[in-house]
């Protein structure tokens, strides 16, 4: 248990167990847009086609290939001691079952610590998804658990704790502030584009503790277990009506 604690979460790893994650969402939102004049993806992951963009990078599957690619390799050279751990392709269907129990409590958790705050907040119910047909909400409920967990806590907490600590903040403020400001950002993020929702405050607030605890869930067990947690949570909302 100890091995599979320390492998799975090294970055190298992490990234060998989340590319199933990436196929899988490529695969499912391919197949859901056949045929469709405006091909629907998950938010973020249109965010980053932007960027991608204007690096010349063009072609939804290509770019991504490229980029998987690239960061396989960055991640490689800067993990040295994840290398050393030994990669055990049967910790992947560890990785699932454990991520699976997360997303089942994660809903209830999220709920309970949100009414701490705002007393009456109760189970978010997320709106609009039933304008999209099933293969394209499963599709968004992936790319949701890949690209959100990649720009908000990868990336953004990431590049907010490199900013902060230039401040000279104590190291417990310096973590405190980037995980609020990027839970801020990722909650109001789903109010945003055509496709947003209307604001309410419970269900602002239910995303922003969701993005304290997904920040916490990535710090204590890596990228894979985050981003697989997610997707699977919102798969389930959308399996069980909720989204």
């Amino acid at each position: 248990m100890k091995q599979y604690l320390q492998s799975t979460r090294a970055p190298w790893c992490s990234y060998l167990f989340v590319l199933p994650l990436l196929a899988l969402y490529q695969g499912v939102a391919l197949l859901a847009n056949l045929g469709e004049r405006r091909a629907v993806i998950n938010g973020a992951d249109a965010l980053v086609q932007q960027f991608l963009g204007l690096l010349g990078l063009h072609g939804w599957l290509g770019s991504w290939l490229v980029v998987a690619v690239v960061a396989g390799i960055l991640v490689y050279r800067a993990d040295p001691e994840g290398r050393k751990q030994p990669f055990q392709p049967r910790h992947f269907g560890l990785v699932l079952g454990e991520s699976a129990v997360y997303a089942t409590f994660f809903g209830s958790i999220v709920s309970f610590l949100t009414s701490l705050i705002l007393p009456g907040a109760g189970f978010l119910q997320i709106g609009g998804g039933h304008s999209l047909h099933l293969g394209q909400r499963l599709a968004t409920s992936l790319g949701a658990g890949l690209y959100e967990e990649l720009v908000f806590r990868l990336l953004l907490t990431g590049g907010l704790l490199w900013a902060f600590r230039r401040c000279g903040w104590s190291h417990t403020a310096v973590l405190a502030a980037a995980v609020v400001t990027s839970s801020v950002i990722f909650s109001g993020f789903h109010y945003v584009g055509s496709l947003g929702e209307v604001f309410q405050l419970g269900s602002f607030m239910f995303r922003f503790v969701a993005g304290l605890v997904l920040a916490g869930l990535f710090a204590a067990r890596g990228f894979a277990v985050a981003a697989w947690t997610h997707a699977l949570y919102d798969v389930f909302l959308v399996l069980m009506g909720r989204a």
